[in-house]
């Protein structure tokens, strides 16, 4: 006999209240009401995307008008709505059980890479007909720098500047050296979840450090075979 809609809301509840208790406090008592938790796990964890908090507010009040409903013989008399009953398991699996970066990147995302030696014109070829902004630089396994548009065109101002307006072929190491140093990227594992990737974003931005991209890797670390890369313009995508 399946659960009826009511046992079923509370369940999905109880498990993101209890998530929230136990990702603040640990071993540790606490004794925040589900709102009080909510905003400072927002502002702790910052894995909480606006449009969930503000989901979760309305349902947070219905389980409120539940719990405190009228009855009959021990039974409550209302019950949710079916939308509200999946609204809040939808939340529930997003927050306990949160997607994985790898997972959530679409196929186009996975990184085609560029060598230091290759022609930079030829890169661009590429970078213009997969309406790539960025290309990572990888030489064998080892990264080396990531290839923006922002990066090729100060490079190609310079060419302009210094041969009258016609732009000479160069290899890709060669652009790199007009980086700067403003292109900040972070290795993150296969294991990293979405949230945990904006959270990186979010966190580089508040510190006056933004990254440029996050490329995932299968232990996190540079010297590995890139499997995705996002994007600061990613998040509105991967966190909605």
């Amino acid at each position: 006999m399946s659960q009826r809609p009511y046992d079923r809301f509370m369940a999905a509840f109880n498990d993101i209240e209890a998530h929230l208790r136990n990702s603040l406090y640990g071993e540790r008592d606490g004794h925040q009401g589900f709102r009080a938790m909510l905003d400072e796990y927002r502002t702790r964890r910052a894995h909480l995307h606006p449009q969930q908090y503000e989901d979760l507010l309305p349902l947070a009040d219905l389980r409120n008008a539940l719990t405190h409903g009228r009855r009959l013989n021990g039974e409550p008399l209302a019950e949710p709505t079916e939308a509200a009953v999946s609204a809040i398991q939808r939340l529930r699996d997003e927050l306990t059980r949160p997607k994985r970066l790898l997972a959530a990147l679409r196929r186009r995302d996975r990184p085609v890479t560029a060598a230091p030696g290759e022609s930079v014109r030829r890169v661009l070829d590429m970078m213009y007909e997969n309406d790539f902004s960025q290309v990572p630089v990888y030489d064998g396994t080892t990264y080396v720098g990531l290839l923006t548009t922002n990066t090729v065109a100060r490079w190609v101002a310079d060419q302009m500047r210094r041969h009258d307006g016609l732009a000479e072929d160069a290899p890709v190491e060669e652009v790199l050296t007009f980086s700067e140093g403003i292109d900040r990227v972070e290795h993150l594992s296969r294991e990293t979840t979405v949230p945990e990737a904006v959270r990186r974003f979010t966190a580089a931005a508040e510190e006056g450090r933004p990254l440029t991209a996050v490329i995932v890797t299968h232990n996190g670390k540079p010297t590995e075979v890139p499997l995705g890369i996002a994007v600061a313009e990613d998040l509105a995508r991967l966190a909605g």
